[in-house]
């Protein structure tokens, strides 16, 4: 038995994903390969997340039986404990009533298995935060993740697991199926707006840095531009500073996105954008630079980041968010047909079923 974990907490992207990866097993997998996976959920008294998934799940006529909802994480694990499981995956490791209980019980760690998403890595590491986390940081989960039995996720953030918590965890590269739409060749448009549409980061998260993209942009402020800030989800403190900054210095050509959209609606969305602009310090974005890619569209990434190296080797283009403000207008917008085909051609080769359930049959 292969027992999926899944935290439901906050955000409905974390639905979104974990709907995606099941349909895709459910897809693609054999049912004799199919019947070794149940799937364990936390939803934190987020029942409309609980019941939206349930739902779903009930539309593609996915077996219930495989499926557990906990409002509480020690009793989660409790019921993984009290089965004959042959390996935990869990699909980010951030809890830390689960990271104790998996310290108190250090047995499992030889069958378990840690899904990096992102902020359970670099959280700690770019945030400030209190003391007491620092420790339980250091002391607590610098143990169990020295002891898991596998990470997986992106090679480079492994570079950095075993950087920080020295572990001897077995390395296994990864990929999930994005919420979003990936776009194809015959969807290219070779139609020119007028006004540029740039979107700045991905969520209110400070961790967007949207100051400095900002800062970037100040030079073509009277150029016809728009500047499309999503700002549905992440740190509620700093929407309303991003808001007053965006429209201090570009007027009505700033346009926050509050409302949260669901996944067909946001993929349109992008679709019309003709530059995106990142400045995380971290993996983040998977799903929307995707669809962006698969769009054709110009995307600005810190070089040193994850996904910048992972698309390069996967011989997809980004551009370096560092090099904008040396550019002139002209340059900054434009990108050759010839490299949009190539990364569109590279980025639907990554992310076919194929691809995907060769990379997780390897995991399983």
């Amino acid at each position: 038995m292969i027992i999926h974990v899944f935290q439901l907490e906050r955000f409905k992207n974390i639905e979104n994903y974990s709907f995606n990866f099941i349909n895709l097993l459910v897809n693609n997998l054999s049912n004799e390969e199919l019947v070794n996976h149940h799937f364990y959920f936390s939803y934190f008294e987020n029942e409309n997340l609980r019941d939206g998934l349930a739902l779903r799940l009930k539309e593609i006529d996915f077996d219930s039986k495989k499926v557990k909802f906990f409002n509480e994480h020690f009793r989660l694990m409790k019921s993984i404990n009290n089965t004959g499981y042959k390996d935990i995956l869990f699909h980010q490791l951030i809890s830390p009533k689960i990271i104790l209980y998996l310290f108190q019980n250090r047995r499992m760690l030889k069958k378990a298995s840690w899904v990096i998403w992102g902020g359970d890595l670099y959280n700690i590491i770019v945030s400030k935060v209190r003391l007491k986390h620092k420790l339980f940081d250091f002391i607590i989960k610098k143990n169990v993740i020295k002891h898991l039995k596998r990470v997986i996720g992106f090679k480079s953030d492994f570079k950095l697991v075993k950087e920080k918590y020295n572990t001897n965890a077995e390395f296994m590269p990864s990929l999930y199926p994005v919420p979003s739409v990936i776009y194809d060749i015959e969807n290219l448009s070779d139609q020119d707006s007028n006004t540029k549409r740039i979107l700045v980061g991905h969520s209110a998260n400070v961790a967007n840095n949207h100051e400095e993209i900002f800062q970037k942009l100040l030079p073509f402020k009277d150029k016809n531009i728009e500047i499309i800030c999503p700002l549905s989800y992440g740190d509620t403190d700093n929407i309303e500073k991003i808001e007053k900054i965006g429209y201090s210095l570009f007027g009505n050509k700033f346009v926050p996105l509050k409302e949260f959209y669901e996944p067909q609606k946001f993929s349109d969305l992008l679709r019309n954008v003709d530059i995106a602009i990142f400045a995380v310090q971290r993996q983040a974005a998977v799903g929307i630079l995707a669809t962006l890619i698969s769009a054709g569209k110009k995307i600005y990434f810190k070089k040193n980041v994850v996904p910048f190296s992972f698309y390069n080797e996967n011989d997809i283009v980004l551009f370096d968010t560092d090099e904008i403000e040396t550019m002139p207008f002209s340059n900054f917008i434009s990108m050759k047909r010839e490299l949009k085909i190539k990364n569109i051609t590279n980025i639907n080769q990554l992310y076919s079923d194929k691809n995907l359930i060769e990379i997780w049959r390897r995991i399983f």
